[in-house]
Parts: C-alpha cells; sequence; structure tokens
C-alpha cells in the first residue's frame, strides 16, 4: 500500500509570507533608488540643457538625476550611450527587470559596435526604440561626446510611422525627457548624469504617484543599475553573462570537444569579447580562404532549357539594373498605395 502525504496549507501563512517578501522587496526598491545613487543637491536642481522641451509644454515639469563618477575619459561613456536602444545594444541596466516586468525586449550587448559608431549612425529624429510595436521616444539632441536626449511628447508624437508616445493611465497628455550628461573630470575621468525630466496633463495626484513610482521608484532603480553597469563596461570590469557562458560552452563545444569552434578560441581577446564584432570580419572575410566572397553574379538566375524555371523567367530583369538608392518617399508611397514601381531599378 501506499501512503498518501496531505500537506495542509494555511492561505494566512501563505498571504504573510507573500506579504512579507512584498514588503522586503519594496524597501529594498525605496533603499536602492533614493538612499543611493543619487545625485547631489546641487545636480538635482541643476537647470540642464533639454529640460527646455518638457517646460515649453508643460507648467508642472519635475526631474529625477542619478549620478556616478567613472574612471574612465567623458567619451568612452559616450559611445557606449550611442549604442542604446532595443534596436542596438540593450538598454544597459537590468535584462531581466526591463524584460520580466516592463515585457521590454531589452538584450544587453556590452561591445561597441562599428555600425553604431559612425557619423551617420545615430541622429537626431532616429527612433530610440522600447520595443518593436511601436513605443518610441524618439533622440532629440546629439551632442557629439558630451550629451544625448531621448524625448517624447503626446503633444509632439514622434515622426517615424509606426511610432506613437506613450502615456499612463489618467494621463491627457505626457512628455518626458531621457538625458545622459557626461561631465569630463581632471585626471581621464568624468561624471555621468542620468537624468528624467517630465511633465503631464492634467496635473492630478494620481498621475503625480503614477510618475513617482515611474521616475523615482522603478526608474530609479533602473537608472542606478545603469550607471552602475554602464561604469563596469567603461572601466572594463564588467564580467560575462552567464547564459552568454553556457551557449557558448554547449553551442560551442567548450563543454564537450576539444576541437576550438572560433578563430579566437582560448586567447585573451576572447575570453574578454562577450558578443561578436558584428563588422569586423569585413576586413577579411573567413570564406576568402575557401573562395573569394561573391557581390556581383551575371549567369544568376540561370535563364537556360535546363533550369527549373526555363518556362517563367524574366531573363530581362536584371538587364540594365542596379540597386536603387533607398528613399523614405518612395517607402511611404509604397505603404499607402501598396503597390512597387515598374521596372525599379532599371536604367531611365
Amino acid at each position: 500500500m501506499t501512503k498518501q502525504i496531505i500537506i495542509n496549507v494555511n492561505p494566512k501563512t501563505i498571504a504573510k509570507v507573500a506579504g512579507a517578501i512584498g514588503a522586503a522587496g519594496l524597501a529594498g526598491m525605496i533603499g536602492f533608488s533614493q538612499l543611493s545613487g543619487k545625485a547631489t543637491k546641487a545636480e538635482r536642481e541643476w537647470r540642464y540643457p533639454a529640460d527646455d522641451i518638457i517646460d515649453a509644454n508643460y507648467k508642472n515639469g519635475r526631474s529625477s538625476t542619478y549620478a556616478i563618477d567613472i574612471d574612465a575619459p567623458a567619451y568612452a561613456v559616450y559611445r557606449i550611450f550611442k549604442q542604446i536602444g532595443a534596436d542596438k545594444s540593450g538598454s544597459f541596466s537590468s535584462e531581466f527587470l526591463e524584460r520580466t516586468f516592463a515585457r521590454l525586449p531589452f538584450f544587453n550587448s556590452y561591445e561597441i559596435q562599428e555600425e553604431f559608431q559612425q557619423p551617420d549612425s545615430l541622429l537626431p529624429g532616429d527612433v530610440a526604440a522600447f520595443d518593436f510595436h511601436g513605443m518610441t521616444m524618439e533622440w532629440a539632441d546629439v551632442v557629439p561626446g558630451k550629451y544625448l536626449v531621448q524625448w517624447v511628447d503626446t503633444k509632439n508624437p514622434p515622426a517615424a510611422p509606426g511610432s506613437y508616445a506613450f502615456r499612463f493611465p489618467f494621463m491627457t497628455h505626457y512628455a518626458a525627457a531621457w538625458c545622459f550628461y557626461i561631465v569630463p573630470l581632471k585626471g581621464n575621468r568624468c561624471r555621468l548624469i542620468n537624468h528624467w525630466r517630465i511633465g503631464f496633463d492634467p496635473d492630478t495626484k494620481a498621475a503625480a504617484a503614477i510618475n513617482w513610482i515611474n521616475i523615482e521608484l522603478i526608474g530609479g532603480c533602473m537608472a542606478h543599475l545603469q550607471n552602475l553597469y554602464v561604469k563596469r563596461v567603461a572601466e572594463f570590469r564588467k564580467k560575462e553573462q552567464w547564459h552568454g557562458k553556457i551557449m557558448r560552452g554547449i553551442l560551442g563545444g567548450r563543454f564537450w570537444s576539444k576541437t576550438p569552434a572560433g578563430r579566437w578560441d582560448g586567447t585573451p581577446l576572447f575570453e574578454d569579447t562577450y558578443t561578436q564584432w558584428m563588422r569586423y570580419g569585413r576586413q577579411c572575410p573567413a570564406v576568402a580562404e575557401i573562395r573569394p566572397p561573391v557581390t556581383d553574379n551575371p549567369n544568376w538566375p540561370p535563364t537556360g532549357p535546363d533550369s527549373p524555371w526555363a518556362d517563367t523567367v524574366d531573363a530581362d530583369y536584371f538587364t540594365g539594373w542596379s540597386e536603387p538608392e533607398f528613399d523614405w518617399n518612395e517607402q511611404i508611397r509604397q505603404k499607402m498605395e501598396r503597390t512597387y514601381l515598374d521596372n525599379w531599378g532599371k536604367e531611365n
């Protein structure tokens, strides 16, 4: 005979434990966001360059400011923030919190990437993406080496088709500027000022409470974490994420094979490089060790009688054709009219 083990769980006990965990978590968040990581009183009271775009439309502008000293030059920190965004290198804050509670698709990459560091990689008007459904801030001010400002306002929504200016319940209008100011310090160091300024209509107690939670409690935790993460990255102290180690170990074969899977396996460069450098291989593509990479093939598509498409191929499609220059007006026309140009890419 088998014995049944019956465990009586008292709902009140569960409620007490859950309440205790919740209270401890809230206390931890308050302590982390309000008792550490804050800017100095003078820094919190300072009027920053981008405060004007909030105050232009709102009379109740309020700020939240966090700061940290970093043992790295100002430009080293600026170029990290040049890569911020769901479509680039993540949020540089807690991936777990961003994805679990905010449901935002941030995946942090801590490597400097060539494609994000070009003169036109980040310009005013570019989307500062929070997700891929349209929740958007827009880059407003881009001052190389000095500061970056992303901004959203329901009174002046972002320009990109598909984007929307977000707001919270009980608000008719909402605006926020999320600013990263870098102050160079003597000794090749800098101070990072992580500054929010927001405004909203109507100016009610409910809206004020939501915004305190947004920019002081939850936002304060995230800004403080962000400052700490960026400091570690800029000071070359950021460690590889555990899931990266696992994936490298399993799919890279490190846990079960003696055959290296990477060109740099076993070198300090590989061990300290946690995301592949996306464009580095352009200098010498690995395929060139077998044959030259192909960028033009006049023999495609096959048009001979023995090809699978002999009866259907348009043999003249690529005659006089070259890749068209991308045009936003044409992209909008296609979306609106749902058609493509005749002879698209052909010589006129």
